[in-house]
Formats: structure tokens, C-alpha cells, sequence
């Protein structure tokens, strides 16, 4: 840290990014902004997104910064961030910036220093970090690939459940939850979430969609709850990929956006029967966690 004790923490998720100035360990100013993860965005307009919220931290160019986002999984992954940010907030080159990937600050933020983070929010993923220093992780491929039980495949599987439903009745008026979902997606029908879906490939649009599902299944209809089972049978197994791989038992820290959720509740009890002592679902914005993960990795 500075003289100061000053420190920047940046968490740079699939739809926001978040930053908070710390002093002396304190969170003393926030500021927020569009994803700045170049995963979803182009370089550009990540730099604008960490100019916006440079501008709202009004911080010294002197702070050093901590900045978790997904996608960060190579050396090179992080010195390309690490450059971004340098370039986007004129952080001079003998102050620390170090990137890393955003797991380590939901870890961090539950207080734990090794044990295993799992993120549901518009992706997933789970990382783990035990007491010898061996890391692991499993999921995070990108939503292409994988982000099994997060926003976006929650979304994702919901628009394919609604056609599987109308394809097996065609022309049959929709059923309550199909409502929910044509009303959240702005479409008239069934069939036309095929071409809503092709041609508007935003992830971030398509992760809200879980928000429509949890609520429905927080009412109690059936193809929600079973939706959000699914997302949190596919999370919990990733969790558990991480843990045969370490030294335990380790704490779970729960973190993103359906954490707090019918997701999160049944990941929950999921974890419970596989007898995982200590399960943390967060309360507070994982770059909160920032000033224990500083000194993780700075020493």
C-alpha cells in the first residue's frame, strides 16, 4: 500500500465492474461502471468502463490495485488486464497492479484465506487454494463452453424448456411460467424466442432471464424448481471436482448473483449431505474482500 495505507480493489464481472478505495484497510469510496471484462467487451470499451470508475474512486495515481475478473487464467490473461488498467487509470509503472482471477476475491471477502470460491452469477466456476498452496479449479470455460448453473445457462436452459414444452403441444396457451418467460424476453410466443435468442446474443441479457426463473420457482412452479435444482446439481459438482483435488476439509464461500437465491439454498443443502463442515454464502460485494487478498498475494 501507499504511505497512506491506500489501495484499490476492482472486481470486474460479466456485467459490472465494481471498485472501492480502501485506507487503512476501510472501505471509504465506491464507484461502479459497465463490464470492463474484455471477454465480453472489446478493448475499448473496457478502458472506458475502468475510466468511469477510476473517475468515481478520485483516487492518486500512486494507489496500488487489486483487480479480480473472470477469465484471468494464464500469466499472460493478467498482464493484459494489469496493462488495461494501467493505461485506463495512469497507474505508473513502480505501483503495484496485480490481476488475478475473481474466485480469490470471493474467497478473500468470506474471510478465508485457502478453502474453495464458487461463483454463480452470469458465468461459473469454482477455485480452491489449501493449506500446502496447491491450487484448483474447475468450470469458468466461458459461456461457449461450459458455465454449467450460472446466470447465463440458467437462461439458456429456460428458453430451451419453454420451446421443448411448446414443441411437445404446439399451440397450447402458455402455462404461467412460460408467460413469466415471454414477458421478461419481450416475445409473443413460444417459437419466437428461437429468433430472439440468435439474434440478440448478449450474455448479460440472457443471465436476467434467471432472475424470472427464481422468482417463478420461489413461488413454487415446478419447471422452475427443477431448473434451479439442475443449476445447483452442476454447481455443487463442481465444487466437489475442486475439493477431491486438495487437502481438507476446506470452507465453501458462495459468491455472485443467484447465491442468494433457490440456487444458492439447495447448493447449500447440497453441500451439507457431502459433508462439507463450512459452507459461507456472501453478504457483501466480494471486492470487500480486497485488503485480505492484498495481503495474499503481496505479502
Amino acid at each position: 500500500m501507499t504511505h497512506s495505507g491506500e489501495l484499490i480493489g476492482l472486481d470486474i464481472g460479466g456485467s459490472t465492474t465494481r471498485g472501492v478505495l480502501f485506507r487503512g484497510g476501510q472501505a471509504v469510496r465506491h464507484s461502479r461502471g459497465p463490464s470492463a471484462n474484455i471477454q465480453n467487451v472489446s478493448p475499448e470499451a473496457a478502458a472506458a468502463a475502468l475510466r468511469e470508475v477510476f473517475r468515481g474512486l478520485a483516487a492518486e495515481p500512486s494507489v496500488p490495485v487489486v483487480a479480480g475478473a473472470g477469465g484471468v487464467d494464464t500469466p499472460a490473461d493478467a498482464a493484459r488486464l494489469e496493462g488495461l488498467i494501467r493505461s485506463a487509470s495512469g497507474v505508473p509503472s513502480a505501483v503495484p497492479v496485480t490481476a488475478v482471477h475473481d474466485t480469490r476475491l470471493i474467497l478473500a471477502a468470506g474471510g478465508h484465506t485457502t478453502g474453495i470460491a464458487v461463483i454463480a452469477g452470469t458465468g461459473s466456476v469454482a477455485w480452491g487454494i489449501d493449506c500446502t498452496g496447491r491450487e484448483r479449479r474447475a468450470g469458468g470455460w466461458g459461456y461457449l463452453l461450459g458455465d454449467e448453473g450460472s446466470g447465463y445457462w440458467l437462461g439458456r436452459e429456460t428458453v430451451r424448456a419453454v420451446l421443448r414444452a411448446n414443441q411437445r403441444e404446439p399451440g397450447a396457451a402458455p402455462d404461467p411460467f412460460t408467460r413469466a418467460v415471454l414477458l421478461h424476453t419481450g416475445v409473443p410466443s413460444a417459437v419466437d424466442l428461437i429468433a430472439a435468442f440468435h439474434d440478440r446474443p448478449e450474455r448479460s441479457f440472457w443471465a436476467s432471464l434467471s432472475r424470472t426463473v427464481v422468482e417463478c420457482a420461489a413461488n413454487g412452479d415446478a419447471t422452475a424448481l427443477d431448473l434451479t435444482h439442475r443449476a445447483a446439481t452442476e454447481l455443487h459438482s463442481l465444487v466437489m471436482t475442486v475439493a477431491e483435488h486438495l487437502d481438507g476439509p476446506l470452507p465453501v464461500v458462495l459468491g455472485g448473483g443467484l447465491a442468494r437465491t433457490v440456487v444458492g439454498e439447495r447448493l447449500c443443502e447440497l453441500l451439507t449431505e457431502s459433508d462439507v463442515p463450512d459452507v459461507t454464502v456472501l453478504d457483501r460485494e466480494p471486492v470487500l474482500g480486497t485488503p485480505v487478498l492484498a495481503r495474499a498475494v503481496w505479502g
